[in-house]
């Protein structure tokens, strides 16, 4: 097997997903240790500490302690037994509640508390990482506008910079889509800003049908098209296209997207190209003739290609990046909470297999920096979603722990025991729901996305890498 394709592999399949495991294995281990310590602090019991659910896979025993990893890498958990009776999900403990003393409602609280505040505290640390790195960022500028479409004859133009959607400011591209997705309208209104003026256009969206969300499909955003890869033998390999290689112009046409690299390319199936490069800071130009794909009937160069995105640096403080992450889930909550109108349902939520997907490509196609704020992400995510007032989370935790210190007295250990399991179950079914439909946006491993046009020279940079 050549060395570049080993190389190819490990970069960009294998140290991904390393990083991936990293850092959901981080957030969950962080947010135990949370429950974990105060527990300690507090002087209760604690039988287990383990990182997924299920089956040990590897452990050891410490001070009475069984410290473990599971199979189910789906959450984590503490087994408190002075806490609610939590068996059926956690497994038998060897001590029994009624043989332990009372715990204070107090205790109970701040150990049920602890855990979301260690993510919120991984996510500032994580955040102010990222502030000092630099962010990458995806304006919101069209690169690209698909020829005859309804967005291109409203007059929405490659250059064009987007600054509000029905009146709501965005500046990246994923503000955009996201305000787009929870439109209540099936048209919405798109300023944009061009030398110097504001335009508005009032757009026709369409619901996508693999994520049940409204988008705006012919629209693309300003990228870096760089060669990932170039196939041997292609025409590319024998015009001396290099990896790495930034495009740069297609005969004389600057390239703003990796869809219009494409465009170009397929409509000069055999002829001589003019191609020009950015190489090691120098331009470089090349001459390739595509070769026409039989099956497609458009011309190809044979190229994978990537995208580098802007470093924001410094990049947004803690605050802010709080705040936008803040008013995305706002935006979501919203667009659940009026269903009818967005389209959105919870088959357009992501559970653990999308997310990870997500996360994993976020890496492969933005570097690490990207995946530290799907990180940052997902460890607010994970407080304010473990803070909802449900039994078997941890905001069902402090409802118990605040009535029992309302009544003076312990709830029956039965209905918390029926309650914790009754909503464990309910979230598990919600979990593998969505699952189902994380399922179904993948093929043969590969994230689907939305439909590309028909004249593709290899992934945008907005997908997963495939073969040409």
């Amino acid at each position: 097997m050549p060395f570049e394709t080993v190389l190819n592999f490990v970069t960009g399949i294998i140290y991904p997903a390393l990083l991936v495991l990293f850092f959901f294995g981080l957030t969950i281990f962080i947010h135990e240790l949370g429950h974990f310590l105060v527990a300690k602090r507090r002087g209760m019991k604690i039988e287990r500490f383990s990182v997924g659910f299920g089956p040990k896979i590897w452990g050891y025993k410490k001070d009475g302690i069984d410290y473990r990893v599971s199979w189910f890498p789906f959450g984590g958990y503490v087994a408190l037994p002075q806490m609610s009776p939590m068996e059926t999900i956690e497994g038998e403990t060897e001590s029994k509640a009624d043989d332990l003393p009372s715990v204070s409602p107090s205790s109970k609280f701040l150990v049920a508390i602890s855990g979301p505040l260690m993510n919120i505290l991984l996510a500032a640390i994580l955040a102010a990482v990222l502030w000092v790195v630099g962010m990458p960022t995806n304006l919101a500028v069209v690169g690209w506008v698909d020829s005859g479409s309804p967005e291109e004859l409203a007059g929405v133009r490659p250059g064009d910079r987007i600054v509000k959607v029905n009146d709501q400011k965005v500046k990246t591209w994923g503000q955009f889509m996201e305000v787009v997705a929870f439109s209540r309208e099936p048209t919405v209104r798109v300023t944009v800003q061009r030398n110097g003026a504001e335009q508005e256009f009032l757009l026709e969206t369409k619901v996508n049908e693999q994520f049940g969300v409204k988008m705006l499909e012919h629209l693309w955003p300003r990228g870096h098209p760089f060669a990932q890869r170039v196939l041997v033998g292609s025409p590319a390999e024998r015009a001396g296209l290099l990896v790495g290689d930034q495009f740069v112009s297609i005969e004389g046409i600057p390239i703003y997207s990796s869809d219009q690299l494409r465009e170009l390319i397929s409509k000069r199936p055999d002829q001589p190209t003019e191609v020009q490069v950015l190489r090691g800071g120098e331009m470089q130009t090349l001459t390739v003739v595509p070769e026409l794909n039989t099956d497609e009937k458009v011309g190809r160069m044979g190229v994978e290609l990537g995208d580098h995105m802007e470093i924001a640096q410094p990049g947004p403080t803690p605050t802010e990046q709080f705040a936008d992450i803040l008013v995305s889930m706002g935006r979501m909550v919203t667009g659940l909470a009026h269903s009818k109108e967005t389209g959105v349902s919870a088959k357009s939520m992501s559970g653990p297999v999308g997310i990870l997907g997500i996360w994993w490509y976020a890496i492969a196609s933005g570097g690490w920096r990207q995946g530290l704020h799907i990180a940052v992400l997902l460890n607010i995510n994970l407080a304010i979603i473990n803070l909802l007032p449900i039994p078997v989370l941890d905001g069902g935790h402090i409802v118990f722990a605040a009535l029992e210190a309302i009544r003076r007295k312990p709830l029956s250990a039965r209905l918390v025991h029926a309650a914790s399991v009754t909503f464990a179950v309910l979230l598990i079914t919600f979990m593998l729901y969505v699952t189902y439909f994380d399922i179904q946006r993948f093929t043969f491993g590969r994230l689907k996305t939305m439909p590309k046009p028909d004249t593709k020279e290899s992934v945008p940079a907005t997908e997963p890498v495939t073969h040409p």
